[in-house]
């Protein structure tokens, strides 16, 4: 006999190879999609239809396999050698300009290996050795460890693999446990042969039609699953934070209850598999909606369906942070999770004990589970969210589960056989052994009151689910969209001076505050006044708007061009109009649903002008737009005297990660220089030398350009000249020793998140007020260079105290800085 044991270790290596394969999969196709839901959505649907193909392939022909061993030993082998292969041949895919070209080719690149991996799920029903209704609880047994070693893998390649060794040093990790997977099992005692099987009351059960109801209840628990874990990960990285962490301890707790759940269903089975799916289904709305309300009255009655925010703060001890995410994400997530989790092994279990080729009846159920998982996370994440919002999302999932509830319940001609105790694993001293069911198991139509009890419930938590209070900062949401790529949010800040703030994922990434307003705008109008004729102009990213906008106050512009990542970030930008110029309708812009990055490297086009509104590293996907071949890509894509230009946040990122950022941008860019705003930097690009501080005091803003500065703080030519705080030579000295980073190994996607909870960072800060900064200023801009230089050292000694506090004193401390020279000198 195979040692359950030792070939569940084999089975949990082999999910957590499985795990980090898709986590690098997703991140690589970011590369090649251009937009990070295309590229999950591609991933998961080649993914788990690969995985349900080769399920149902593998199947037909399972028992007949001379060496069960052997074949899971090729399998594992050939997905290793393909997987640390993928990204060679990813980047040898041609370039076309139509997504679903790009997916498809991308889909050929991953199919061949997830057909292998699926095609492990009947083999290891043959490994099992076990027939009849102790099959069942090996099913449990085996898919338990498997996908607990998933859960193990979506941890370890952001935590450890993909920091340490880059995107593909992880996929050459992942395929070693592959490889060790594969290797142990060649040390498995062989399975029983066929003809050698023990009899059970099946096996001579002629095998007759297909059983429809329970591969299409599968299909639809699968679809709910998925399609819960889509809308809970968006809610839960909301609250977490949207960082590559965040989403990794989500998917985590969710892995951790299925395979919980299928490890459970072992002892649960001896009361009937038909039982166990049936209250599986049955009780999932109640477990998940009382999950939800749980998590509400843990965040004091927040509407867990508005305006969500990250619960975390800088100064907090990772660690800990980390582990509260966990488990909030846990509360929510281990009960409907569980219940999935136990339904596969149950639904195994009724076909094992009525087939006489199981096996080739578990492929098919695999495949049909994959198949629904599949629809349900394309449909829940480009229709239901964008279409419908969270709650009437959930309501739609929830209900779903309870029609496979009542088609499980329903009598017809083709209904499953009623269970006379059959379905409880017999009485055994080996290690499959499970208790003696006591009594016939009961068809689900016995259960008399607990339907109605269990949707009375659910009806009961979703009324407690209703609208609940606002944000717990006392912002007021006057502006919500749920978007394909993410949720938007326009608050207003009631309790101070009434800011408009954007949230998206519960992170603020930008406000109308003085300091803010100030960084925006000097975005567009530093480069563009440099440049001196902006025609042509590129903004990546909308945001508020306001970075384009201000592109809008120079009269020789002709044609701006944005390009914005989601769709719900549109929706809500018209509530800044009156501080982006009405961006959106103006003639001269035109607006791109898309990725930047990505449409940039499609563009022919060459400009005068490109910059970025405000963009952090710290959220997931979002390093790419710091890398060394996106930042060349901008250089490539300047005219003759074209000026690039790229926030760096100071106040979230450590001195390391800003040294990587610098190292990185003077690698793309020949000539480079710095600019303050209040506590980030203006970095400056072109392939040509630029003008600088005494060049651009003696130049003329536009009346509109100087009008729109003054409001934030800053004064003509002659203030924005001030403003520099290194030229190339001194950017260089500052990057030295550092490396740049590049999208084989994205560091600062791993460091920042860690870099903003471990508390404001000020040595940059230092360095941007320090007397070196004067160099290069005209003796007549001095005083007032040294004053704005003034209002930040008081703000870093204010920091102690709060930043809030010290970030809004800095911010009024500029605006009423009296104005340099104003005539250009």
């Amino acid at each position: 006999m195979t040692s359950p044991r030792r070939a569940d270790a084999i089975f949990f290596l082999s999910g957590a190879a499985a795990l980090v394969y898709q986590v690098v999969w997703m991140r690589l196709l970011v590369r090649h999609l251009g937009s990070e839901t295309a590229a999950v959505g591609v991933v998961l649907a080649v993914f788990m239809s690969g995985l349900g193909a080769g399920a149902w392939i593998a199947g037909e022909s399972a028992r007949r396999l001379p060496d069960a061993r052997r074949v899971f030993a090729g399998l594992g082998l050939f997905t290793a050698l393909w997987a640390a292969a993928s990204p060679l041949l990813l980047d040898r895919l041609p370039v076309v300009g139509s997504l679903a070209g790009r997916a498809l080719l991308a889909a050929a690149v991953l199919l061949p290996p997830t057909l292998a991996m699926g095609a492990t799920f009947p083999v290891m029903s043959v490994l099992s050795a076990a027939r009849g209704a102790a099959l069942g609880s090996r099913v449990a047994a085996f898919y338990g460890a498997n996908t607990l070693g998933a859960a193990a893998g979506a941890l370890l390649a952001p935590f450890l693999l993909m920091p340490r060794f880059g995107l593909s040093g992880a996929l050459w990790a992942g395929a070693g446990l592959d490889a060790l997977a594969a290797l142990g099992v060649l040390f498995l005692a062989a399975p029983r042969p066929a003809g050698d099987a023990p009899h059970d009351a099946a096996a001579g059960t002629p095998a007759g039609p297909a059983p429809r109801r329970l591969l299409a209840v599968t299909a639809l628990l699968g679809a709910v699953g998925l399609g819960l874990e889509v809308q809970l990960t968006r809610m839960l990285v909301s609250l977490t934070g949207a960082s590559v962490y965040a989403f990794a301890l989500v998917l985590f707790a969710f892995l951790v209850g299925l395979g919980l759940g299928a490890r459970q269903a072992q002892s649960w089975l001896r009361f009937g598999a038909e039982r166990v799916l049936f209250r599986c289904a049955l009780w999932l709305p109640a477990a998940t909606a009382i999950g939800l309300v749980v998590l509400r009255l843990r965040l004091d009655g927040v509407d867990l369906f508005g305006a969500l925010e990250n619960l975390q703060s800088p100064s907090s001890e990772v660690a800990l942070l980390w582990f509260g995410h966990g488990l909030l994400a846990t509360l929510v997530l281990l009960p409907p999770t569980a219940a999935l989790g136990a339904a596969l092994p149950a639904a195994a279990a009724v076909l094992a004990s009525r087939r006489s080729d199981p096996e080739r009846w578990l492929g098919r159920l695999y495949a049909a589970n994959t198949a629904g998982a599949t629809v349900g996370s394309l449909v829940t994440a480009f229709w239901l969210l964008p279409h419908l919002g969270p709650f009437a999302t959930l309501a739609g999932l929830l209900a779903a589960a309870l029609a496979g509830a009542a088609l499980l319940g329903r009598r017809s001609a083709e209904a499953l056989p009623r269970s006379t105790g059959a379905d409880a694993p017999p009485r055994s001293t080996g290690a499959d052994a499970s208790p003696r069911s006591t009594g016939a198991d009961a068809s689900p139509r016995s259960t008399g009151a607990e339907p109605l009890l269990a949707v009375l419930l659910a009806a009961l938590a979703f009324v407690l689910l209703g609208r609940g209070s606002e944000s717990g900062s006392g912002a007021r949401t006057v502006a919500l969209a749920h978007g394909l790529d993410s949720t938007a949010a326009v608050q207003v800040d009631d309790s101070g001076p009434g800011h408009r703030l954007l949230r998206i994922n519960g992170k603020v990434v930008a406000s109308s505050a003085p300091v803010d307003l100030r960084l925006q705008r000097l975005l567009a109008h530093v480069p563009a006044q440099l440049h001196g004729g902006v025609g042509d102009a590129l903004v990546i990213g909308l945001g508020t708007g306001m970075t384009a906008g201000a592109l809008l106050d120079f009269e020789s512009l002709e044609a701006l061009r944005i390009v914005e990542l989601s769709d719900a970030v549109v929706e809500v930008a018209p509530h800044f109009s009156d501080l982006n110029g009405d961006v959106l309708r103006d003639p001269r812009a035109e607006l791109i649903l898309g990725d930047g990055r990505h449409r940039l490297r499609l563009d022919a086009r060459r400009y005068d002008l490109i910059t970025a509104d405000p963009i952090h590293p710290w959220t997931r996907g979002s390093s790419d737009l710091y890398s060394l071949e996106h930042f060349q890509s901008l250089a490539e894509h300047l005219r003759p005297g074209g000026i690039a230009s790229q926030w760096l946040p100071l106040y979230q990122l450590s001195d390391a990660d800003v040294r990587v950022v610098v190292a990185t941008w003077t690698r793309a860019f020949p000539h480079t220089s710095a600019w303050l705003t209040a506590y980030d930097l203006v970095l400056v690009g072109s392939t040509e030398p630029h003008p600088g501080p005494a060049e651009l005091a003696r130049s003329v803003l536009p009346p509109r350009a100087a009008a729109s500065l003054a409001r934030a703080g800053v004064h003509g030519s002659t203030g924005l000249a001030a403003l520099r705080v290194a030229d190339d030579a001194r950017l260089r000295a500052l990057a030295a020793g550092a490396s740049p980073m590049t999208e084989e190994r994205p560091v600062l996607e791993f460091s920042a998140p860690t870099s903003y909870l471990a508390g404001y960072s000020t040595e940059t800060l230092r360095w941007s007020a320090a007397p070196a900064s004067l160099a290069g200023v005209p003796a007549e801009l001095r005083e007032h260079a040294l004053a704005v230089r003034a209002c930040l050292e008081r703000f870093l000694e204010a920091l102690p105290s709060g930043w809030s506090a010290a970030a809004d004193r800095y911010g009024s401390e500029l605006l009423s800085l009296p104005p340099p020279p104003s005539e250009p000198l």
